[in-house]
C-alpha cells in the first residue's frame, strides 16, 4: 500500500503532464495502458458522529462539477447531500501501478456516478479533485465538457485546434495545449479542468489512431478521421494548490 505521499504524486500526475508540454517536454515513456481505474476495495462510509450538517443549498439539476463542492467538503456534508449509503470510499488502480484513494458517489449508476481523489493530510481525507469517467453520465463540468463528447465537438467547442497525448501509455490522450481558444486555461490553474481522450466506443481496432509519448494536433492532415474516432474518456476537475487548501 502506498504512503501518503505517493498519493499525492499520483494525484498531481496529469498536472506534471500540462507542465511539461508547457516546457515543450514530453512526459516519461510507461508501459502500461491508460484505463478507467478499476476499484481493488471498497468501504461504505458510517456517518461522523457530529453534529448534523446542513445540506447545500445548490442543487445538481444542472449537474455541473465541481458545483458546491470543494477542498474543504467534508464527508459528513457528502452524506447529508446524496445519502450515506451512496458515498463509499475505494481504492482503485492508477498509472505505474499505483494506487490511490476516492469517494466513489453512487458507484452503482453509471448515469451519477463521479470520483472524488483523496489526499490524507494529517490523517484527515481531503478533496484534491472530481473525476468523472462514465460514459452517458450526467454530469459535466463547467464548460459543458462531458464525457463521450467527440474530438471534433472539443475542438468546436475551443473554436482552435487541441494538441494532445497520444493514447495507450499511462498519461495517453491528455489535452496539452488549447492553443488560446476559449477552453484555454488561466496560468495559475493548471489542473482545472483536464480532458483525457479515447477511442470512441465499437472502433475497431485495425483503425489507426495516434499512440505513444508523441504530442499531435487534432488538425494533423495524416489523421484526418481522428475528430470522430477519439472522445472524451475522462473529465478531471481540480484546484489550485495555493498552499492553504483554498
Amino acid at each position: 500500500m502506498p504512503t501518503p505521499s505517493s498519493r499525492a504524486t499520483f494525484i498531481m500526475l496529469v498536472a506534471g503532464t500540462l507542465l511539461l508540454a508547457a516546457c515543450g517536454r514530453t512526459p516519461p515513456t510507461t508501459t502500461a495502458a491508460g484505463a478507467t481505474p478499476a476499484a481493488s476495495t471498497s468501504t461504505p462510509l458510517a456517518a461522523p458522529a457530529a453534529a448534523a450538517v446542513a445540506t447545500p443549498a445548490t442543487g445538481e439539476a444542472d449537474w455541473t462539477l465541481p458545483g458546491w463542492i470543494t477542498p474543504q467538503t467534508t464527508l459528513a456534508q457528502l452524506q447529508a447531500r446524496y445519502g450515506a449509503s451512496n458515498v463509499r470510499k475505494q481504492t482503485l488502480a492508477g498509472p505505474e501501478g499505483m494506487t490511490y484513494d476516492a469517494y466513489v458517489l453512487f458507484a452503482d449508476d453509471p448515469t451519477r456516478r463521479f470520483e472524488l481523489d483523496l489526499l490524507n493530510d494529517g490523517g484527515v481525507d481531503r478533496i484534491a479533485g472530481i473525476r468523472i469517467v462514465d460514459m452517458g453520465t450526467r454530469w459535466h463540468d463547467a464548460n459543458g465538457l462531458h464525457t463521450g463528447m467527440t474530438l471534433d465537438e472539443l475542438v468546436a467547442k475551443n473554436g482552435k485546434p487541441i494538441r494532445f497525448s497520444g493514447l495507450d501509455w499511462d498519461y495517453g490522450g491528455t489535452v496539452q495545449d488549447w492553443y488560446g481558444g476559449t477552453l484555454a486555461l488561466p496560468t495559475k490553474r493548471v489542473i482545472y479542468p483536464t480532458i483525457i481522450l479515447t477511442r470512441r466506443a465499437g472502433l475497431a481496432d485495425s483503425v489507426n489512431v495516434p499512440v505513444g509519448d508523441g504530442i499531435f494536433r487534432s488538425d494533423d492532415p495524416k489523421w484526418p478521421n481522428i475528430g470522430k474516432d477519439l472522445v472524451v474518456g475522462q473529465v478531471l476537475v481540480g484546484w489550485p494548490d495555493t498552499g492553504d487548501g483554498s
